[in-house]
């Protein structure tokens, strides 16, 4: 699906071998992401505690920045050319900027939709996220109310978008 279209995009021609001594996963570059606000740090915190490997984490962090509407502004944020430079090899779709800037405009009309993703994991923050890890994972149960989740064929329709960038 679409989570699945924009991890295979963040992966592409990632550097999965850094400074010749470890292996990485596209994780490292959300971990990124905790620098860039509170809120920020939140999410990657709650990512880190619920998924038992680099895919799952990074997959709960896609999951948090959907259902609060912010993947859009959050990976516009993050993907800087120094950043990108640092963590993907020559010929990766992320590393030119009209690239970059292509996924943020296909990522933006999904902040008009309504998610619902990991609510069983805790993944829902609430509308205002408060400061600690664990306020944020108690206040999941306000994202078990009924809402409604996006539509199967505008997700698809944003994957298959994703997926061509």
């Amino acid at each position: 699906g679409m989570c699945a279209a924009l991890e295979e995009l963040l992966a592409h021609r990632f550097k999965r071998r850094q400074f010749l001594l470890f292996s990485v996963h596209p994780w490292s570059l959300a971990e990124h992401a905790e620098a860039l606000s509170s809120a920020a740090a939140v999410r990657i915190g709650v990512a880190r505690q619920t998924g038992s490997t680099d895919s799952a984490r990074l997959r709960a962090w896609l999951y948090l920045l959907l259902n609060r509407r912010e993947l859009a502004a959050e990976v516009d944020a993050l993907l800087t050319p120094e950043l990108c430079s640092l963590m993907y090899t020559r010929g990766a779709a992320l590393l030119g900027s009209a690239e970059r800037d292509r996924l943020v405009r296909t990522l933006k009309p999904l902040a008009a939709l309504r998610f619902r993703l990991g609510a069983s994991a805790g993944l829902c923050l609430p509308e205002q996220p408060s400061g600690s890890l664990e306020d944020a994972r108690l206040s999941a149960a306000a994202c078990a109310a009924d809402v409604p989740t996006a539509d199967t064929a505008l997700a698809a329709a944003a994957a298959a978008a994703v997926a061509r960038a």
